[in-house]
């Protein structure tokens, strides 16, 4: 419940999971590319029922720093595409363990409306 009372479905609200990133300037392409919206990440995720979109950001101020957006129609979608696709999910994880030096997750927030 929110502080105005308003009470949100975790379950069933459309939903973003968000991830901070320092990268080595030589690895900003790769970074990039792997994370875009084209990226190899987004491509998995458009295999799932429920995946809406992707967005990669970088800060104007210190390249070095990305954040990602990842947005689902519900957390249960989220959830079945872990289910369904782990060992995907893990491999990829594994190919990009070194395009960034830093990462953190840096939260889960619903839709609002």
């Amino acid at each position: 419940m929110t502080q105005d009372g308003i009470r949100y479905d975790w379950n069933n609200a459309h939903c973003a999971f968000f991830w901070e990133y320092r990268v080595d300037p030589k690895n900003a392409a790769a970074f990039e590319a792997f994370y875009g919206a084209e990226g190899k990440w987004s491509q998995l995720f458009r295999q799932a029922s429920g995946y809406v979109r992707s967005e990669l950001l970088r800060d104007p101020d210190d390249t070095t720093q990305y954040r990602t957006g990842d947005y689902w129609q519900s957390r249960e979608a989220f959830l079945d595409f872990l289910r369904d696709f782990s060992e995907q999910y893990d491999e990829l994880g594994t190919q990009c363990a070194d395009l960034a030096t830093e990462r953190k997750n840096a939260g889960v927030f619903l839709t609002t409306g």
